[in-house]
């Protein structure tokens, strides 16, 4: 991930949670006050409502008052058309109510959508009404809210003589409006089948209460008055449903706020981002694509920034470290090009990446010609890579030692010490080592194995050498062998006659004749003078006399050396068998010993052990 988007990534988070902060806060708390005041002004305009209603009733109960008076004077004027109620009627606890003032003619409209109800209708259900009411209660509050037929009627009482008078104005759309008007607000008067019985706070009469609120929607809420008569049975709802002014305020400015800190935040972030890409970023790039452009090959090439805060400092700071840096390679460069040891590197897979002068020296060639090969081909044995790399590190010698092809197709004998190179995060990735060219010292130390252990005249092995061999065969019970003693008959005369020059050239013509009529592993031995001995593995003793019979005619041919020419020199061959003869060195030695004897009394035969016991 680039700076600029971790720094994106960085600075998201903040503005989204600021976000989210703001927006919870302005809802779970402005706007939960905003909410809570228009409910207040809610249950304001219901208590207003109310109180409006009350004055009605108020008024109403002052002119039936008054009404009263009038009646109670005989003498005073009354004219029923001027009272203000639409019916007067007077009732008692028992008998029937006398109608004062009746229905008047026009029709009244009812809150259930039914048809407008005429004056006779309406007249008999008042009567009805008014009579229930003055049975059911010894005393009937100034004024309360019923309805007739589905008509709203405000009623209002006041005691007369033998009974109640009885006032009422029906509420019909005109005094419905004209109430809306006063209040300011939407009112829907529902009929008393529609009114649900709700938990409510009582009016000071008893006769109005007021619901909880409720939300219509998100942008309306609404109050309930509930009207009930002085029975106690509820006749009609009045709902107050008003617009939640400051809350739907609220929320548009929220939104605004929102708005205009999103975009305060996104600017604030432009502006720091052009920033740090300006005194920033863009400094890190240039640094970066500098140090890129260093590699193995380049010197000399430094980190350009010279600010004097962190990143300034920064770049001298590696600009020191390179400095260090290419002080330490070129130390090592040239403790590598001075050493006559040779240094390579290895990749995980095995092969070269880097060598120094002296490990083309010693192998012969050349840098351009190593490099990236691997480093099996060079071995004289490819399989021996994985044991190399596999032991490397794992002790302080060396994990090599053999022979390693040269460059003019020769092998010379090789140590190495391979160790492993681990990365930044401790995982290897590679090997290094340093090559010790043994050749010389392999060689010497062959010749001396040589010197000890070869006969100097003929090549074969000596006495020495004969013994060891013998011993090591013979401690290997798995296989038999065949030990076969040669002596060569009339030798001393060609020492005689032709001289020791000739007699050396016919013992080493011998012995290429006795190394070539035999098979891997036998092995030829010269003891000295004219005596020779074979080791012949594996083989019994029907086999012992074949190889015998051969070794007679195959030494026993003529022999020309230069001008002379050599007929009458013979083996005598005596055969040893282990077993069955014995497996101690020194009596087989014997046993083939006292054969040989033998055979050289015949002269040019062969005479097996156990013929002689």
């Amino acid at each position: 991930m680039t700076l600029r988007k971790r720094l994106l990534c960085l600075f998201t988070p903040p503005v989204l949670l600021v976000l989210l902060v703001m927006w919870v806060l302005g809802h779970h708390l402005l706007l939960a006050r905003l909410d809570q005041e228009d409910k207040q002004l809610l249950t304001m305009e219901g208590d207003r409502l109310r109180a409006t209603l009350d004055i009605f009733f108020e008024r109403d109960a002052d002119r039936l008052r008054d009404l009263v008076q009038v009646l109670d004077d005989p003498a005073a004027p009354l004219s029923w058309r001027r009272t203000g109620f639409d019916f007067v009627i007077q009732a008692a606890a028992v008998g029937t109510p006398l109608i004062l003032q009746p229905v008047s003619g026009h029709r009244v409209a009812s809150l259930n959508a039914n048809p407008p109800l005429v004056a006779e209708s309406l007249q008999a259900s008042i009567e009805q009404r008014l009579s229930e009411l003055a049975q059911a209660v010894t005393r009937l509050p100034s004024g309360q809210l019923i309805t007739l037929e589905g008509v709203p009627v405000m009623l209002v009482a006041a005691p007369a003589k033998g009974g109640y008078l009885f006032g009422g104005t029906f509420l019909d759309t005109a005094r419905i409006n004209d109430l809306r008007r006063q209040l300011g607000g939407t009112l829907i008067w529902a009929p008393p089948a529609e009114t649900e019985r709700k938990a409510a706070v009582l009016g000071d009469s008893g006769q109005i209460s007021v619901t909880h609120r409720q939300l219509l929607d998100g942008k309306r809420h609404s109050i309930d008055l509930v009207f009930y008569d002085s029975i106690g049975n509820p006749q009609l709802s009045l709902q107050l449903i008003r617009d939640r002014h400051l809350y739907l305020e609220g929320i548009r400015q929220l939104n605004i706020f929102t708005a205009v800190l999103a975009a305060a935040l996104i600017l604030a972030w432009v502006v720091i981002h052009l920033g740090l890409e300006g005194f920033l970023l863009r400094r890190i790039r240039r640094m970066h694509s500098q140090l890129s452009s260093i590699g193995p090959e380049t010197t000399g090439i430094r980190l350009q920034d010279r600010g004097n805060d962190e990143l300034g400092a920064l770049a001298k700071e590696a600009n020191q470290m390179l400095d260090r840096l290419e002080q330490s390679e070129a130390r090592d460069a040239a403790i590598l090009a001075g050493i006559q040891e040779g240094y390579f590197e290895l990749d995980a897979r095995g092969h070269l990446q880097a060598v120094n002068p002296a490990f083309c020296r010693q192998l012969g060639y050349l840098q351009e010609n190593l490099l990236g090969e691997s480093f099996a081909v060079l071995l004289e044995n490819d399989e021996d890579l994985a044991a190399v790399l596999g032991s490397a590190g794992q002790h302080s010698g060396p994990v090599f030692s053999g022979r390693m092809r040269r460059a003019d197709g020769s092998f010379g004998h090789y140590e190495a010490g391979v160790t492993r190179i681990f990365d930044n995060n401790g995982k290897p990735w590679g090997y290094r080592g340093i090559l010790h060219d043994v050749s010389a010292h392999v060689d010497y130390q062959d010749r001396l194995y040589d010197m000890a252990h070869k006969d100097a005249l003929t090549g074969l092995g000596n006495r020495k050498a004969f013994h060891e061999y013998l011993r090591g065969m013979l401690s290997d019970n798995a296989q038999p062998l065949a030990l076969l003693f040669i002596d060569l008959d009339r030798f001393k005369q060609v020492n005689d006659t032709f001289g020791h020059e000739v007699g050396d050239q016919l013992l080493i013509c011998i012995a290429r004749r006795l190394e070539n009529a035999v098979r891997e592993p036998d092995r030829a031995f010269r003891l000295g003078g004219d005596e020779f001995t074979l080791v012949a593995v594996g083989s019994d003793a029907h086999g012992a006399r074949l190889l015998a019979q051969r070794l007679l005619r195959v030494l026993g041919e003529p022999v020309r050396l230069n001008d002379h020419f050599i007929d009458f020199v013979t083996p005598s061959i005596g055969v040893a068998l282990s077993p069955p003869d014995s497996r101690d060195t020194d009596q087989l030695i014997k046993d083939a010993d006292a054969a040989m004897y033998e055979a050289k009394r015949q002269r040019n035969q062969y005479c097996m052990s156990y013929e002689v016991q």
